[in-house]
């Protein structure tokens, strides 16, 4: 069985293999009617595990300019700028492993874009411990209220118990696999021909309740008073 999660298959994949664009699970156009409306062009956007997606290439034409692509593997950033270069569009390409992503600032994305990349490091060994350092670095370069859109193989009742809900609230779509028969009535569905697309928000966290100025005042003078009537009680003698 392949080790998605290793360096060294994806080197030699896209040295020997793949030397031109490839696209894994799914197209940006036929996912864009799901995950559109969480797009703007405003946005700052990662692809984390890029490969040699086009995904870039395509939000410059939905009017998306600022995307950031980085995966750990060299051969496949090297590939992904010559493309991106020969087609004049402008998109840094960093060599990055998702789990260190010390160069970005917190809370610096918009949107976070994840295509097979979380379901490649759960083939590896202690896959669940690294997902887990994954979607924390991921939390904490998204800012607040930000989306992390995972487009996964593997359905709902596997993949929510990853999603930290203190911490996220999400949404699932499924959309068939291309080239796969695809039918309507659930009854006749085969899971195998679907992906899964999750959008996960990143959580506003509760801010700590102010206390009105006027309120410490008035507790600040009551303790003064009640400082005072100890001192008289003290000072008081008793009459023999």
């Amino acid at each position: 069985m392949n080790d998605y999660s290793s360096l060294d298959f994806w080197e030699k994949r896209y040295t020997n293999e793949h030397l031109e664009i490839f696209e894994w699970y799914q197209t940006y156009e036929s996912l864009r009617e799901i995950i559109i409306d969480y797009i703007k062009p405003e946005y700052k956007v990662l692809n984390v595990g890029s490969g040699t997606s086009k995904l870039a290439e395509d939000l410059f034409y939905e009017g998306v300019k600022n995307v950031i692509n980085i995966d750990f593997s060299e051969s496949a950033i090297r590939l992904l700028e010559e493309h991106l270069q020969e087609q004049q569009i402008e998109s840094k390409c960093i060599k990055m492993n998702v789990l260190d992503m010390k160069e970005f600032n917190d809370e610096e994305f918009n949107l976070v874009f994840d295509k097979a990349l979380l379901d490649s490091i759960l083939c590896g060994e202690n896959g669940l411990d690294t997902v887990k350092i994954m979607m924390k670095e991921i939390y904490r370069v998204l800012c607040e209220e930000g989306y992390y859109i995972i487009v996964s193989n593997s359905d709902e009742s596997t993949r929510k118990e990853l999603f930290d809900l203190e911490l996220w609230e999400y949404k699932h779509a499924e959309i068939g696999k291309q080239n796969k028969l695809i039918v309507l009535e659930e009854k006749d569905k085969d899971p195998k021909n679907y992906h899964h697309i999750y959008i996960l928000k990143k959580k506003v966290k509760e801010k700590p309740k102010e206390v009105s100025t006027t309120i410490i005042e008035e507790e600040k003078k009551e303790e003064k008073k009640e400082d005072k009537k100890d001192k008289k009680h003290k000072k008081v003698k008793k009459k023999p």
